[in-house]
């Protein structure tokens, strides 16, 4: 699993403070709940729903019914075409797909009328008829088969959900389970197939909502538990699915305090964030430039090579923080500040920016012959960056430097080739850490990672263990 850092710069607005508006919020919280309460749960039987428009990789439009699948695992995945992770995905299913043949069928659902109304309407037949058959698009290109059910508010309203990619699991007629993407592996689907229950995770996007008015800390003992005072600070950890991730601040003009809260963020982020705000700058983090002296990584942030879901790391990952303090009129950095140290003292850490001399790879040309010019096609650049088979094509070299620096306990990567054209490249590799398999491929296209000891920014994060 790559690291997915949340971009630092929507961080910093959202740890930026400030009362957030929500006009409407409780309205539409409500139709979704209402929307929850009608729609399929697991175990129930499933409707033999008409599919009177599905749309197929080369654009030819049939109709179906659930019935017609009732003796395989049908997998359908509701998504946007806007959705570049759920795409992004649909590579892996196809193989999938093609790997079980006819004890298994997976369709893309576009839909989610709940999450963004009109979606429906804009990616209709003939919009998706044209996004399929598209030549140079990412799915035409690895020739993904996968069909599409279009148009079918049916489906939406027996199985209603937020966000996207949302699977849903029916097997010999019954609903099987609610999970994310991720969750459609070999191991889980050769689990069902043989009469055992993988326990997937559920997907509820249906979590009650967290009210950011009301101190978390007295919302409710299935999330927070302890008393409330006029000074007071506390970290959960307690990831909800489906519970939007929220930052700020309110203040009591009665009382004379502030509240300062956060809400599913991942520990990493919220350091980082302020630690910014401290400084009073900005600048792009990557994975390489983040230190972890710590026993355990995967708490802070996804790994690769562990291969964990989304939602279980998440679970390691996120936790929500609130404070009440006097409001003394402190600025933002003196707010960040305080929440750095609070962090330090209730979860036993160190976190901090340091110039340091670490190993760096950098990526230089061999020879002056050219090995990388593209050779234009696709005109808008693609890239399949997943391994065993990665391949870029119409791409700046920098796409590259990238990928090797999303890699944590990678050395951090320099580009200093001075190539400005576009690239195609072709690489075999068991993942973007194995750099010896990486540098030997590199060769054939006259470039190598060269070692060097450079000092840079980073972040450290250092646990204090305690005797």
């Amino acid at each position: 699993m790559k690291i997915q850092m949340i971009l630092i710069g929507f961080l910093l607005c959202l740890l930026k403070g400030g009362i957030y508006a929500q006009d409407n919020e409780e309205e539409r919280h409500t139709q979704l709940m209402q929307a929850q309460e009608k729609g399929l749960k697991i175990g129930d039987q499933v409707p033999d729903v008409l599919l009177d428009k599905i749309v197929h990789a080369d654009g030819t439009v049939t109709s179906g019914k659930l019935s017609d699948y009732a003796d395989r695992l049908l997998i359908l995945d509701f998504m946007y075409t806007t959705c570049s992770s759920c795409i992004g995905g649909l590579p892996h299913k196809d193989q999938l797909q093609k790997e079980f043949g006819d004890r298994v069928k997976i369709m893309t659902v576009v839909g989610g009328e709940l999450y963004s109304p009109g979606m429906i309407a804009r990616e209709n037949t003939d919009f998706i008829k044209k996004y399929l058959t598209n030549p140079n698009s990412f799915l035409s290109i690895r020739g993904v088969q996968i069909p599409w059910v279009v148009e079918n508010k049916t489906l939406n309203t027996l199985f209603p959900h937020i966000l996207v990619s949302h699977l849903v699991w029916i097997y010999k007629g019954k609903v099987l389970a609610f999970t994310e993407g991720d969750y459609v592996d070999r191991h889980n689907i050769k689990m069902i197939l043989a009469g055992k229950n993988p326990e997937l995770p559920l997907k509820n996007d249906f979590v009650s909502a967290v009210d950011e008015k009301t101190a978390l800390i007295i919302q409710g003992h299935e999330r927070f538990t302890g008393k409330i005072s006029k000074h007071y600070v506390a970290v959960f950890p307690a990831y909800q699915d489906g519970v939007e991730t929220r930052s700020g601040t309110m203040i009591d003009s009665v009382k004379r305090t502030r509240r300062d809260y956060i809400i599913n963020l991942p520990i990493l982020n919220i350091y980082t964030s302020r630690w910014m705000q401290v400084l009073d700058t900005f600048f792009t983090l990557d994975p390489t430039s983040i230190v972890l002296e710590v026993k355990d990584p995967s708490m802070y942030v996804g790994l690769e090579d562990k291969k964990e879901y989304n939602l279980v790391s998440r679970n390691k990952t996120n936790i929500c923080y609130e404070s009440v303090r006097p409001a003394t009129g402190q600025s933002d950095k003196e707010v960040a500040l305080t929440t750095i140290h609070d962090l330090d003292h209730l979860l036993g850490l160190n976190g901090r920016f340091e110039q340091r001399k670490m190993k760096s790879l950098i990526l230089v040309r061999t020879d002056s012959i050219d090995r990388l010019r593209s050779k234009g096609i696709p005109k808008a650049g693609d890239a399949k960056l997943d391994p065993p088979n990665m391949i870029i094509r119409n791409q700046k070299l920098d796409l590259l430097v990238w990928q090797l620096n999303q890699q944590y306990g990678n050395p951090p990567v320099f580009d200093e080739t001075g190539y400005s054209a576009m690239v195609d490249m072709d690489l075999q590799l068991n993942g973007w850490k194995d750099i010896p398999a990486l540098r030997a491929q590199l060769n054939t296209y006259g470039l190598d990672l060269r070692e060097e000891e450079r000092e840079q920014k980073v972040f450290v994060l250092t646990e204090q263990y305690k005797p």
